[in-house]
């Protein structure tokens, strides 16, 4: 797969404006995320939004029965012109469809190399970012540290997303097992291969102390795995009612 080296005006990939999850019970998913501490900035029958500290935004989205959508996590990759971005896209060999208009933006929607959903996204006008009115604790959820797909082949992916998105990677793992990509709105993209591992979305949220947000889920009843120490942070592993990865994350430094 190969695309020009330079994209052209309003093709580029500047940044993530929604990171989120499909869902088939749109209740059941906000009580959980309520639990997690998140609170809605926008809501309505079929969805809702949460906006983070950082400028990052997570979404829950229940499309109606009549909709042949995949269940799981999808990326809304910010750009200026979306028919401009889904042909060059599609130039480099991705499948995706022709961008539409709908009351809000224009998105052209797809898979990548593995069949994980993709979106380009643009926006008519830049919504004004709505953070929660609570004050920053050491469990507080400030932020989206970093979202991304866990694969079943990481060159491959890496290949797709640098060549065919045309994202810069500001990671590469010295063992091909993945790499990230900061971009423009200072949001950050992973892919990511882990032996035994699911494949699959995942995204990591932000916290100052990720033992004491374990222990705080836990005693609410909610399964999740230890803050494992890494070189650069903590990190422990969850799921939501549907499946859905969710990592608690604390970069060194904090807390």
């Amino acid at each position: 797969m190969s695309v020009q080296s330079t994209p052209a005006a309003g093709t580029a990939v500047l940044g993530m404006d929604l990171i989120g999850c499909i869902v088939t019970d749109l209740k059941k998913e906000l009580a959980f995320y309520s639990e997690l501490g998140l609170v809605p900035a926008k809501q309505s029958e079929n969805g809702a939004e949460f906006h983070f500290p950082d400028g990052s935004t997570f979404g829950l989205w229940q499309p109606p029965e009549s909709e042949d959508v995949p269940i799981g996590y999808s990326f809304m990759f910010t750009v200026a012109d979306a028919a401009a971005a889904a042909q060059r896209a599609r130039e480099g060999g991705a499948t995706i469809g022709e961008a539409f208009e709908s009351p809000v933006c224009h998105m052209a929607m797809g898979e990548d190399c593995e069949g994980n959903s993709i979106i380009l996204h643009q926006k008519k006008t830049r919504d004004e970012h709505v953070p929660p009115k609570t004050p920053r604790t050491l469990t507080s959820i400030n932020g989206i540290d970093l979202a991304g797909y866990l694969v079943a082949d990481a060159p491959r992916a890496v290949t797709f997303y640098r060549d065919v998105l045309g994202l810069e990677s500001s990671y590469v793992d010295e063992q091909n097992r993945g790499a990230e990509f900061e971009l423009a709105d200072g949001t950050t993209f992973g892919v990511w291969h882990e032996a035994g591992a699911p494949t699959g979305g995942f995204a990591m949220f932000a916290v100052d102390d990720a033992r004491a947000k374990v222990a705080e889920l836990r005693s609410r009843g909610i399964e999740i795995g230890d803050a494992d120490e890494g070189e650069g942070c903590f990190m422990a592993l969850g799921a939501d009612p549907e499946g859905n990865c969710f990592v608690i994350h604390q970069r060194k430094g904090h807390g």
